[in-house]
């Protein structure tokens, strides 16, 4: 690991006391990019990287600082086993030492400070490290971004039109209120964070002019000559070859990183951003297609340099190193509505099956005009294995954004944010999720707001379930727990977000996000022209908690009940033990993705609950929460913290993921019957809606194959307006295998959730999960 960042953060907030946080911090940063150690790696076309050590990661002490000290007394300088190591004693306590200097200023520590000792404990109590009903640790550990920058400008302008912009600003600044006050450091703070962009490039144009001097292979001197020339132009100033477009995309990147880390940000349209330039080059000869593939490898290589260090809590749930980066490929003009694909659309592809590396994602934006030739070999490329691409409906993403107030121009722009997050470059804050968990949610119900893993009343008693006599008795029990919950997390949630400006604002972000500049404030802290996305709930087991209400409702509350409520909880306490014929009543009961409309619709029902509450929770600046059902890793988080539900679920075992994803196993009516339970959904008013299937490599073998899956697509998406479909093409005795020898499948590579990781990564209960999920057939 590397506390190259971390040492020269502590450096300059020494010599900076003195000066407001926000020009303090941008003093900071710009030190980060001027004295950072850089190097460049031989065969590598592009600059920049994501930490001084290669394949090391940066420790950022300003958003959490103390857990490191912990992770020393636990682990000393081995570290823990399969993450990572110090390279010897003094570098460990150099750890150490800026953990106690930032014990009273980092993030999570200011945030604590401001709870207060008994709300503290709460949070700790209901979250990841307890009884995990919401997450509260990683709100903390882990920054936000989850939107989408529009890092075309840097691009198109370079950072001195952005500078420009700035100064423009202050030569007709006048100074009354506070406010004002607080808009000139951040405009003083941004500017010198834009001047170490240009210095930080400047450093790379030196070292590959001196790399370039001593060396004797005339193809590789040519490239340095090249990168050194390009480093002079970018990003200083506008991109004008292509070479040029994509070194500038991987500086602002960076700029960004060293500030906050960009945790889920978005890459954007990747293959529009960079056409003009490409376009140029290839009509003057200056290169040709083989070289715009070997330059989006590069890319693909420094993005996979990006690391996580972190805190036990956070692995289980974020499946390890997880960074939800997306590229975007394909679509529709923002002007014309016409299709977008090109050329650097194929390439991209092409890049990705050479560089098999897990990072970044790849999604595809699908419509009713999309060049056949690539969709075929988009799924191509989806039957190597690899998890991506990813293909997302245009027409209700597009209506989404227009009923939120966005003009057509800028939702036929939309890329995706994280996962699935379908979001408007340039227009959109940093965004802050809360993740909360349905399914533990529906376990407290029963229990009367009893909680087992904490031995105490946890939440409400919202009625005695032994005593209930109808599902309607229950279903409004169950309700009035998830708004006790939304009102407890969203106030956390509103009060983390908002202290976060105070510690760690994402001020680099902001000059990528339209008005910041104009308005004078950071991009999270109301300066984006978009609130309407700021903040929302990931619903975590919803289709679970359909299946548990069919049982309910039917097995329990109806005419010819399997059980009563008494022996219903007895079962779930003992986790089926000595219950055993019951839960295969339970078991055999209808469950989601079969195509049984009234168990779809029960789905239906929690979802549109579950928006009713959340949609009236106030969101900072003006925003509501919207409801984005993604799941991520929590899924088995989650699960993990979870006891025996009504359908015959274990404790333990980990939740269906995504949105509209069946229970693991559970669907076995084929994938027409799951596609239609999961289209039966209305997923307009979903911001960001993930379903996953699963199909073996034989099944989808040659054209045929490539045929069918096209046709899985068009029919969920055309006739069933679904938003959202990703596909793993693996075979459940390669993954039973394994599991049983992971040693001989380090590059195994399988799509979790909206993201693709390596199986030698992910925690045991989500390669269970994955081994769980129907295999079907075409």
């Amino acid at each position: 690991m590397s506390m190259s960042r971390a040492q020269l953060l502590m450096e300059s907030y020494k010599e900076t006391e003195s000066l407001h946080f926000f020009r303090r911090r941008g003093k900071a940063i710009r030190k980060i990019l001027q004295e950072m150690p850089i190097r460049i790696d031989d065969h590598q076309l592009l600059c920049g990287d994501f930490s001084a050590k290669p394949m090391g990661p940066e420790f950022f002490p300003d958003l959490a600082a103390t857990w490191i000290v912990d992770y020393i007394d636990n682990y000393g300088v081995e570290g823990r086993k399969g993450f990572f190591r110090w390279e010897d004693e003094e570098q460990m306590e150099i750890g150490r030492s800026i953990g106690e200097y930032f014990r009273e200023t980092g993030g999570k520590e200011k945030w604590l400070a401001f709870l207060g000792d008994e709300e503290a404990a709460l949070e700790h109590k209901i979250g990841e490290a307890g009884s995990w009903i919401v997450n509260t640790v990683s709100e903390m550990f882990a920054e936000k971004a989850w939107n989408c920058p529009d890092l075309d400008r840097l691009v198109k302008r370079g950072v001195r039109g952005l500078i420009a912009d700035i100064d423009e600003q202050l030569e007709k600044f006048v100074m009354i209120t506070y406010e004002d006050y607080r808009r000139h450091e951040f405009w003083l703070g941004l500017k010198e964070m834009l001047l170490g962009g240009i210095d930080y490039a400047h450093r790379y144009r030196d070292l590959a002019t001196e790399l370039a001097a001593k060396e004797t292979d005339p193809v590789r001197k040519a490239e340095l000559e090249e990168m050194a020339r390009v480093c002079n132009r970018v990003p200083e100033h506008p991109a004008e070859t292509f070479q040029e477009a994509l070194q500038s995309l991987v500086f602002g990147l960076l700029m960004v990183f060293y500030d906050t880390r960009t945790f889920g940000m978005g890459y954007g349209r990747i293959d529009q951003i960079m056409y003009p330039q490409y376009k140029s080059d290839i009509a003057s000869g200056k290169i040709d297609d083989e070289y715009v593939v070997q330059l989006f490898e590069c890319f693909r290589v420094k993005i996979m340099g990006k690391r996580q260090f972190w805190p036990d809590v956070m692995t289980p749930n974020l499946s390890s190193e997880s960074h939800f980066h997306n590229c975007v490929i394909c679509g529709v003009d923002p002007k014309t509505g016409r299709d977008a694909t090109n050329e650097l659309s194929f390439a991209f592809l092409e890049a990705a099956e050479r560089v098999r590396t897990t990072h970044p994602t790849i999604s595809v934006r699908w419509h009713t005009q999309i060049d056949p030739k690539f969709m075929k070999r988009a799924l191509e490329t989806v039957k190597l294995g690899m998890g991506f691409p990813a293909f997302f409906n245009d027409e209700p993403s597009i209506q989404y954004l227009l009923a939120r107030g966005y003009t057509m121009e800028e939702a036929r722009n939309y890329a995706l944010g994280g996962c699935t997050l379908h979001t408007v470059p340039g227009k959109t804050s940093s965004i802050w999720p809360l993740v909360t968990s349905y399914g533990r949610i529906l376990e407290l119900t029963m229990y009367n707001g009893w909680d087992f893993i904490s031995n105490s009343q946890l939440g409400p008693k919202t009625g005695d379930f032994t005593q209930m006599t109808s599902y309607e008795e229950f279903v409004a029990a169950y309700k009035a727990m998830i708004e006790y919950w939304a009102n407890v997390s969203t106030k956390s949630g509103r009060a983390a977000k908002l202290q976060h400006g105070d510690t760690f604002p994402d001020i680099m972000m902001s000059a990528f996000t339209d008005d910041c500049i104009g308005r004078g404030k950071v991009c999270s802290l109301g300066g984006a022209e978009h609130a309407d996305s700021c903040m929302y709930i990931v619903p975590v087991a919803v289709q679970d908690v359909a299946n548990e209400l069919y049982v309910l409702k039917h097995g329990v509350f109806g005419e010819n009940p399997i059980c009563t409520p008494q022996e219903m909880l007895d079962a779930m306490r003992a986790n089926w033990e000595g219950h055993e014929e019951l839960r295969a009543k339970c078991m055999a009961m209808p469950k989601f993705g079969n195509d049984i409309p009234e168990v779809d619709q029960l789905l239906t029902d929690v979802y549109n609950w579950i928006k009713e509450i959340w949609h009236a929770q106030p969101a900072t600046d003006g925003g509501r929460y919207e409801v984005s059902p993604h799941s991520i890793g929590f899924h088995g988080g989650t699960g993990a913290k979870t006891g025996a539900l009504p359908c015959g679920r274990k404790a333990g075992t980990s939740f269906s993921d995504g949105a509209v994803s069946p229970v693991q196993g559970t669907d076995v009516n084929g994938p027409s019957a799951v596609i239609k339970s999961a289209g039966s959904i209305d997923q307009h008013d979903l911001y960001g809606v993930l379903f996953n299937m699963r199909f073996s490599p034989s099944n989808i073998r040659g054209e045929k194959g490539t045929a069918n899956l096209a046709s899985l697509i068009k029919t969920y998406f055309s006739d069933y307006k679904g938003k959202h479909i990703q596909f793993n093409v693996l075979n459940r005795d390669d993954l039973i295998a394994a599991k049983k020898e992971p040693e001989k499948y380090k590059d195994l590579m399988v799509r979790v959730a909206g993201y693709s990781a390596y199986w030698t990564d992910l925690p045991a209960n989500i390669q269970d999960e994955l081994i769980a999920r129907t295999e079907h057939e075409l």
